[in-house]
């Protein structure tokens, strides 16, 4: 997903851009992603002074495993973004903004852009569902689809002591 710098400036400083491209080696590299579907990627690039701005909306459908229940299940994420790009002979304070990066060359490459705002917004522990239930900690049955009959009483580890201390008061 290139942007060349003549197309913006050739278009009196102001660009349209539509992308649908395929992103699934994220899912090889992040272990929540299962599968993307085809990233549609709608947006903008503008030039003021030397200044040039990239803004777009991307939307795709994530397949997630579900951190409770480990099924897997359709994540719809849409993603807003915007970067600032400076010729790197401009003098600026780069501390200033985090959005603000140094323009390279004569395109510019928003993948690395679009690929941010979308892991800036997949959830760090996805859950299929508020309500989900999760797996029976004794049998692995998924509580979602069945109950089980476990028993699934658990002691704190750190009051683990105190209630042995119970069992003797009951064995006096």
């Amino acid at each position: 997903m290139k942007i060349r710098i003549w197309e913006i400036d050739n278009q009196n400083g102001s660009l349209d851009f539509n992308y649908t491209e395929n992103l699934n080696h994220l899912a090889k590299e992040i272990n929540q992603i299962i599968e993307i579907s085809p990233v549609n990627v709608i947006g903008s690039a503008s030039k003021m002074a030397d200044v040039y701005t990239i803004e777009g909306k991307v939307k795709a459908t994530i397949k997630l495993q579900c951190s409770r229940c480990l099924t897997p299940f359709d994540f719809h994420l849409e993603s807003d973004f915007k970067e600032v790009l400076v010729p790197q002979d401009v003098d600026v304070d780069w501390e200033q903004g985090e959005n603000i990066r140094p323009l390279e060359s004569d395109e510019i490459d928003i993948t690395s852009i679009v690929e941010e705002a979308m892991l800036l917004d997949v959830p760090y522990i996805p859950v299929c569902d508020e309500d989900c239930k999760g797996l029976c900690q004794v049998c692995g049955t998924n509580l979602n689809e069945t109950d089980c009959e476990c028993e699934t009483e658990t002691i704190d580890p750190r009051l683990a002591e105190l209630a042995k201390w119970f069992d003797q008061d009951d064995a006096d």
